[in-house]
């Protein structure tokens, strides 16, 4: 673990606090046992902070007992999923319970080794861990961002492609991390109000700081999802208009072949007209059919139908 005294940072074996230092603790995907011990034993929390973290799946939302608090928190992998992270809060100590490797947790101790006062007192610390959690969700800001523009242009090369699976997934995928962004959201925002002994006011700022970036993201969030639904209308617009496109065509060639088909269907009756005694009907006809689709050509054109 961690442990800041006198303007340094060490790291040590973990134990408990002791007079003057503050302690950052990660423990890496622990069992029952090990949770009870580290948090109930060496940091004496309350009996409801360890029932805390040894729950999952919880949104995240801050619990108070014994002006101890607690709360979970997500990092972000490279494959766009949220990773649980269970943060226990006291005067002296901050404990990071992570369920899996997180990737970035390294940038963290390396700021803290250059900047030891970031890690004077726990506000500051917390604040630390999770703006880095934060600043990472801007990948998938990112990542969505260019992957919204990939399928606008896939749909506008080929209305015909199937990106209705791909839309529909990743648009459950920011339904889920909205709502977890949101969550966090209101974490830190209890975070500036609760006005805990350990948290100095002046430190409200970086936590304002923070609030704003995830409103932000949130925004963000949900303009994707408004731009995924864009897409589907966009597709389906798309194919209407290419739709219509063909079936005006169709219809053109189908409206110039009507009086073909009359003027050939009234000379192929069983009837004899007088057209057939005549030296120059043949040429008559033809003439007939020409003058018939030269005069629906220019009415089409004149109604820029063509």
């Amino acid at each position: 673990m961690l442990v800041y005294h006198n303007n340094e940072v060490m790291r040590i074996d973990n134990r408990a606090p002791q007079e003057g230092e503050m302690v950052f603790l990660t423990l890496l995907n622990p069992n029952e046992q090990d949770i009870r011990h580290t948090v109930s034993e060496l940091f004496q929390c309350p009996t409801q902070i360890v029932d805390d973290c040894l729950q999952e799946g919880v949104r995240p939302r801050l619990h108070t007992h014994h002006d101890i608090a607690y709360f979970p928190f997500f990092f972000l992998r490279d494959d766009w999923q949220l990773v649980e992270i269970s943060v226990v809060m006291g005067s002296q100590f901050i404990i990071a319970i992570l369920k899996e490797p997180m990737p970035f947790l390294g940038e963290l101790e390396e700021e803290f080794d250059k900047s030891p006062e970031k890690m004077h007192s726990p506000g500051r610390a917390v604040y630390e861990f999770l703006d880095l959690c934060v600043h990472h969700y801007l990948d998938l800001v990112d990542n969505i961002e260019e992957t919204v523009d990939t399928l606008e242009s896939q749909i506008y090369d080929n209305p015909e492609s199937s990106v209705a699976s791909t839309i529909f997934s990743l648009k459950r995928t920011l339904h889920h991390v909205r709502r977890v962004f949101s969550d966090e959201r209101s974490v830190v925002e209890s975070l500036m109000h609760m006005g805990f002994s350990y948290s100095k006011p002046e430190e409200n700022v970086y936590f304002m700081d923070l609030y704003d970036h995830i409103n932000h993201i949130v925004d963000d969030v949900d303009s994707f999802r408004e731009a995924l639904s864009g897409l589907l209308d966009l597709q389906m617009a798309i194919k209407s208009d290419r739709m219509n496109s063909i079936m005006k065509t169709l219809t053109i060639v189908s409206t110039l072949f009507m009086p073909l088909s009359f003027i050939v269907g009234l000379y192929g009756t069983n009837f004899k007209v007088p057209e057939y005694s005549w030296h120059y009907g043949y040429l008559w006809l033809w003439g007939w059919i020409l003058a018939s689709v030269l005069v629906l050509f220019i009415i089409f054109k004149r109604r820029k139908w063509l």
